[in-house]
């Protein structure tokens, strides 16, 4: 019984990687000049799925660009102390707990 049933769930969990990754390949796809509108309803939540995995890798992008650019300015010495001060901070929480 046990068996039957993994095994169903591995051909749903199949199917549904199929269907993804066909979203996916139809999304990166030159002819794909839909917008997010004109999704048709087939595409149902792997397109909402892949707008907001979109979405939220160019927000990530953005945050390390940012990060990236502040680390710059911050000197070596107090780039150094603040690492420390988080190293003893760790530790002392550590202790505690």
């Amino acid at each position: 019984m046990k068996d039957d049933a993994i095994m169903r769930e591995i051909e749903q969990l199949k199917e549904q990687l199929e269907a993804l990754s066909a979203a996916r390949v139809s999304a990166s796809s030159p002819d794909a000049a839909e917008g997010p509108g004109d999704q048709s309803p087939s595409s149902g939540l792997g397109g909402e799925i892949g707008a907001w995995m979109k979405d939220l890798l160019k927000q990530a992008e953005e945050l390390i660009g940012g990060l990236d650019l502040q680390f710059k300015d911050v000197p070596a010495r107090t780039a150094l102390i603040i690492f420390a001060l988080g190293v003893l901070t760790g530790r002392l929480l550590s202790r505690r707990g």
